[in-house]
């Protein structure tokens, strides 16, 4: 069943506070109640998973909870997929305030990674992110379905006998929108308030408050903005 629009903006509340008692109601009946209590006892957060969710947690890796984080896996979904989050060996997920990540997403930090998601950020179905090194998402992100975000190239290349590193962070800035289909690839920096044109193919950093668009994509517009 699809949330509605007064849940969402529910769980996404304009600043760091609690996620209000209404809320906690409307996921209850999709909510895998055990699961989450265990979660959020050992991480000390607020950690609320559907009913559903493949979530594996390797061995000595760890979600951390800056300041009184909200973390909701699973719920408000468009594909009956259920989300997946795999955080491997010694891997580490940042959570800053609330954070949604939708069904049908597909996260995996490998062994060592780092992965930081800012508060009010929602990553939604099918979006596939894949961290081996080091990948930040700032604040009030919106991140659209069938999204893919990594900072690995997997294999290592080599050009002109000079081989290039396999992983490089990626950064992606506060209140950014990252439309659907969207690519975005190893060491990249994208600009506080930036607008990613759905199916563009990101290359190279991109500038704060810019929009970019196409295959690689290029600067279109300057001075843009936009609202959830």
């Amino acid at each position: 069943m699809l949330a509605d629009t007064k849940t969402k903006a529910l769980l996404r509340p304009e600043t760091n506070g609690p996620v209000q008692r209404e809320v906690l109601w409307r996921v209850i009946s999709r909510l895998g109640i055990c699961r989450s209590l265990y979660l959020s006892l050992r991480y000390k957060g607020v950690f609320l998973v559907a009913r559903g969710t493949r979530l594996k947690i390797g061995s000595g890796a760890r979600v951390t909870f800056e300041g009184r984080g909200y973390l909701c896996v699973g719920f408000f979904h468009l594909t009956p997929t259920p989300a997946c989050v795999y955080i491997r060996k010694n891997a580490e997920m940042v959570i800053s305030g609330t954070v949604q990540i939708m069904r049908g997403t597909r996260i995996t930090v490998w062994d060592g990674g780092r992965l930081s998601l800012g508060s009010r950020t929602y990553i939604n179905d099918c979006a596939t992110i894949t961290c081996f090194e080091d990948l930040r998402i700032g604040s009030g992100c919106a991140i659209a379905w069938n999204t893919n975000i990594l900072d690995t190239n997997i294999h290592e290349i080599s050009i002109e006998g000079v081989p290039r590193p396999r992983s490089s962070p990626v950064n992606i800035g506060d209140h950014v929108w990252i439309g659907t289909g969207v690519t975005i690839l190893a060491g990249i920096t994208i600009g506080t308030g930036a607008v990613i044109a759905a199916g563009s193919v990101v290359t190279s950093d991109v500038p704060a408050a810019s929009l970019v668009a196409g295959n690689p994509a290029k600067i279109v517009r300057k001075d843009v903005t936009w609202e959830l």
